[in-house]
């Protein structure tokens, strides 16, 4: 009788399958029905997203930009020998026409979430496993403000979908009404959350951190711009109380402000279009005495960025990603005050960025099927 070959316990090749890329893995699926039922269980997924933040030594991090098709670029390694930009395509299942505008509302734990204006739809994606799923829009505007993020309670992503407009009875807009739902994908049902309130009109996506959204809202003060952060907790599911941003903004002439998400950190910066640009992120979150600045030039040494100017992601060695006017990425040295632009060519006009972490999240299994399987 041939010898049984000896197998490893379940959890030592858990522990060692956890540790390798995804792309390996996404592979990997196709050894065993064992193996792909290992690779697809959520807590395996949690598992693997936990040591891939924990690592800080691989290219984790990747752009992803909504153009058609769907690109991916690694900001550590983003251009060949003959200094040309290195993407690639995602080839992710989509149904909507080619030339659609699709917003990012948010990436979290490997998943990117975007809004299709055209025949508002939302769309979730895991670009490193190509996963997909399609969701209908409950009461879109155009106006609405939107985000999507995790729920560490319920270990349950969210997507928020809502709209603050000023009462028909009120003529100097006191009376503010404020509508939001939620969308659960657990649950796959959007519910409206009751007896919200919030005294300002928000618009966009919010910018995730700590299980929180956040937009940034300017109000006229005595004949001065004041800049306030608002907030609304995913876990609690109510707005926070607005943030002043004393010490930071209070100068008239600190251009256009804009909030963003660096890795966990949650930043802000000031521009004047692209001659000139200075930034802080918060190390501890909630604290107002936690901004530290970490970036500021003058000059021109971006060119371009006549319209649309966003800091997009910061490298290992301290060189700047921006996104510039919907059509190029800039990737700057502040050091030597140099700049490299590199204009995406795709069948779009315009096309919208977010940074996604690679990871095994899948937008259509989040539900815990009991215990991981031997393999």
């Amino acid at each position: 009788m041939p010898r049984r070959i000896p197998q490893l316990p379940s959890e030592i090749s858990s522990d060692i399958l956890s540790r390798l890329p995804v792309k390996c893995l996404v592979r990997f699926k196709c050894v065993s029905k064992a193996w792909r039922s290992l690779i697809s269980h959520p807590e395996f997924a949690k598992m693997h997203l936990k040591r891939t933040k924990e690592d800080t030594n691989g290219n984790h991090y990747k752009i992803f930009l909504s153009t058609h098709p769907h690109l991916s670029v690694d900001p550590e390694a983003y251009c060949d020998p003959d200094g040309n930009l290195l993407t690639t395509a995602l080839n992710l299942p989509v149904s909507y026409p080619a030339y659609s505008w699709i917003e990012i509302l948010g990436s979290c734990n490997g998943l990117v979430c975007g809004l299709l204006h055209d025949n508002p739809l939302i769309y979730i994606w895991n670009p490193s496993t190509k996963e997909s799923r399609e969701l209908a829009m409950p009461d879109y505007s155009e106006d609405g403000f939107y985000g999507f993020g995790y729920d560490f309670k319920l270990e349950d992503y969210k997507i928020l979908s809502g709209s603050i407009s000023s009462s028909t009875n009120s003529t100097d807009g006191s009376m503010i009404e404020t509508k939001v739902e939620v969308f659960t994908l657990k649950s796959n049902m959007w519910r409206t959350v009751k007896d919200l309130c919030c005294s300002v009109v928000l618009w966009g996506p919010g910018r995730l951190a700590n299980g929180v959204l956040h937009w940034l809202v300017s109000q006229e003060n005595g004949g001065s711009k004041k800049c306030k952060m608002v907030s609304f907790d995913l876990i609690k599911e109510k707005f926070l109380e607005m943030v002043p941003l004393r010490g930071l903004t209070d100068d008239e002439n600190n251009g256009d402000l804009e909030l963003e998400v660096l890795g966990d950190w949650l930043c802000l910066y000031s521009h004047y279009g692209h001659s000139s640009c200075e930034a802080w992120i918060m190390k501890e979150y909630s604290s107002e005495a936690s901004w530290t600045r970490f970036l500021r030039f003058k000059g021109e040494p971006i060119p371009g960025g006549l319209y649309s100017f966003r800091l997009l992601w910061v490298k290992k060695n301290g060189n700047i990603v921006f996104y510039l006017d919907g059509r190029e990425l800039v990737f700057y040295n502040p050091d030597e005050d140099t700049a490299r632009p590199f204009i995406i060519y795709h069948d779009m006009d315009l096309f919208d960025s977010t940074v996604y972490i690679e990871g095994l999240v899948s937008p259509n299994n989040l539900n815990d099927h009991g215990l991981l399987h031997d393999i």
